[in-house]
């Protein structure tokens, strides 16, 4: 079964409306989804505001069905995710697909590997081997590495370019990239040419990837950008008064931006989804469901109107300068 296909050599990008009212970004000879869905939800408990376990395989079949029946033909996952991989491989090895799924998958590595070149390829190709068995392919059609700040960022580049265009040319990825955990690493990445696609943090509380210009240059380069994260993992969705720990410090942006949908006339979900579906440059927002009725309401957004200028002021003027651990669910405290 053919799980992913090339379906041009044309690089250039543009948008057009398949099906389904999905509109589509063509990059790097795929066709891919506006929306592309995280698996993280489904092979491990996830999110702060998610107050629900990982669904059994049953319903995470039915969610990733509900997901490709509206025109998604993107699933975002990891080796990282738990059981993610996995059950992705089942589904599309057990189910009747009708048309091309675009895998996107990581692979971290060690601190302690980057002094060692052969090491860290070792462990890089160990990795996508696992991936490629797991998810039942041939070859992985983008595959990123999954930056960790703790790992020194020199050492990265120095190993990661060649390590990445040997497993192209060894044919066991497509599309080589980064899943950046700082927005300050992308400037650095993109130096490099084999680096096609990048994952980013972006949302309402944090612009980072915007005001330093890597989103602007990243459009130019053609490169395929998934946006993560755009409600903070549910931060935006908790009541400002239950949060504790450093993420009490929250409470205010969150009851701004509270005030700021009545304003709009919008949910919290429109506005911030909104916010990142009109930036230029962003060829797939990554969303999470735990349940299919989650996969209809994160559809159900693509049909949320332009922020007005207005809005756009408000936004800027209440959340330009959000503390850093705030926006860093890796700094969260909760007691």
């Amino acid at each position: 079964m053919r799980l992913f296909s090339l379906v041009s050599d044309d690089l250039s990008f543009c948008r057009t409306t398949i099906k389904f009212d999905m509109e589509y970004s063509k990059l790097h000879g795929y066709n891919i989804s506006r929306l592309t869905l995280g698996t993280v939800a489904l092979g491990m408990n996830y999110g702060i505001s998610n107050n629900e376990n990982k669904p059994d395989k049953a319903h995470t079949f039915g969610i990733i069905s509900s997901a490709l029946k509206a025109g998604i033909n993107t699933l975002d996952t990891a080796r990282g995710y738990g059981e993610a991989e996995q059950l992705i491989g089942d589904f599309l090895e057990n189910k009747e697909i009708n048309q091309p799924v675009n895998i996107v998958t990581k692979f971290r590595l060690s601190p302690e590997n980057l002094t060692n070149k052969e090491k860290v390829r070792t462990e890089v190709y160990n990795s996508v081997r696992s991936s490629l068995s797991f998810l039942k392919l041939k070859r992985i059609p983008i595959c990123l590495l999954h930056m960790n700040r703790r790992l020194p960022l020199d050492d990265v580049l120095e190993n990661l370019p060649s390590i990445l265009s040997d497993l192209k040319n060894d044919g066991l990825i497509d599309i080589a990239g980064v899943s950046v955990d700082h927005p300050d690493e992308a400037t650095s990445f993109l130096e490099h040419s084999v680096i096609e696609a990048m994952q980013v943090p972006l949302n309402i509380f944090d612009t980072r990837i915007i005001k330093n210009g890597s989103l602007d240059r990243m459009y130019k380069d053609g490169k395929i950008v998934f946006v993560r994260s755009i409600f903070l993992q549910g931060l935006f969705f908790m009541n400002p008064h239950s949060l504790k720990g450093n993420l009490a410090d929250a409470a205010k942006y969150i009851e701004a931006l509270q005030d700021i949908a009545r304003r709009a006339n919008m949910s919290i979900a429109q506005l911030a989804f909104s916010f990142i579906n009109n930036l230029e440059g962003v060829s797939s927002i990554v969303f999470g469901a735990v349940n299919e009725d989650q996969v209809k309401q994160n559809i159900g957004l693509l049909e949320t109107g332009v922020i007005s200028n207005e809005i756009k002021a408000l936004i800027k003027s209440n959340f330009d300068e959000v503390p850093e651990h705030i926006i860093t669910p890796g700094q969260w405290s909760f007691i």
